[in-house]
């Protein structure tokens, strides 16, 4: 069974709620980073990851593949406009990264990636060898 995992970068489960992660980085006045919604679907020839970015341009977006380790990076320099006052404010861009654990049964030479109306689309095929097959009558002689 070949899987597809992601790692949370923050290295906590508890962390992965976006809102408790904001509060904690507040607290200690460092950047933080959002980590974006990920649907993971495996096919007969390849996975697909899809990821949530909206607001976020394909030039924003960077996508690493090392050791079996691939990494999605979304920077953004939003500078604050001295003439405008939020009276409040509920959303905006933050910089993301998001990893996903890659089994070794995948053509890392043929990952592909795709951006269309805020979603990033990465799809990674799977080794010729590990595709399921269909199943194959064997004659008795």
């Amino acid at each position: 069974m070949n899987i597809l995992r992601f790692t949370n970068p923050l290295g906590y489960n508890a962390l992965s709620d976006s809102s408790l992660n904001n509060l904690l980085c507040d607290l200690k006045n460092e950047t933080y980073y959002d980590i974006p919604k990920a649907n993971v679907v495996e096919g007969k020839d390849n996975f697909k990851l899809e990821l949530s970015v909206p607001g976020f341009t394909k030039e924003q977006i960077g996508i690493q593949f090392q050791d079996h380790l691939l990494t999605v990076k979304g920077s953004v320099d939003e500078k604050p406009n001295e003439e405008e006052k939020y009276l409040s404010r509920e959303f905006g861009l933050k910089s993301f990264i998001r990893r996903f654990s890659i089994p070794k049964t995948v053509e890392t030479e043929l990952i592909s990636a795709s951006f269309s109306n805020g979603i990033l689309t990465i799809v990674v095929p799977k080794m010729e060898e590990v595709k399921e097959k269909e199943p194959k009558d064997i004659l008795i002689n």
